[in-house]
């Protein structure tokens, strides 16, 4: 609903939607791996890195749809 009234009521000015699919722990900013929640991949992400998971079985033909929350972020000022 709120993406149709943008759509109707931007006017002149500029307007980019963002959606992104499951936000994870940063990349780089503020400090490569921060994250304040564990829900959806973060604790996944969360495991691997501190080493309390070796192994994530996957299948190598689909996509994981996960992106930084600095990536976002940024993008959103942009």
């Amino acid at each position: 609903m709120a993406e149709r009234v943008l759509a109707k009521k931007h006017g002149n000015l500029r307007v980019a939607i963002i959606r992104p699919a499951i936000v994870i722990a940063s990349f780089e900013e503020p400090t490569p791996g921060w994250t304040d929640t564990l829900a959806a991949g973060g604790g996944m992400i969360f495991g691997v890195t501190c080493g309390l998971m070796h192994v994530v079985f996957a299948n190598p033909k689909k996509v994981l749809d996960m992106i930084p929350v600095d990536y976002v972020s940024n993008t959103v000022l942009c």
